[in-house]
């Protein structure tokens, strides 16, 4: 989604994987609160809550880095 918004846009782009990483840990406690009345030890939960979380902020990095290395376009 951050892509198709921000287009071939290189500053769309950073901003994008800005915010994805900004919003890691609201993707962090929506996990804890949709899993968390399904597991009674917790230990689960945790696992999901990091797993989820890490791999949202490695795509928020990933972003940012196509974002960096993306050529400007440039109007002839």
């Amino acid at each position: 989604m951050a892509f198709k918004i921000a287009g071939k846009n290189k500053r769309k782009r950073i901003w994008a994987g800005i915010i994805v990483l900004l919003l890691t840990p609201l993707v962090f406690f929506i996990t804890y609160a949709s899993v968390s009345p399904f597991d009674p030890g917790g230990f689960a939960t945790g696992m999901l809550m990091v797993f989820f979380s890490f791999l949202f902020a490695l795509n928020g990095t990933i972003i940012i880095v196509i974002g960096i290395f993306t050529q400007r376009s440039r109007n002839i």
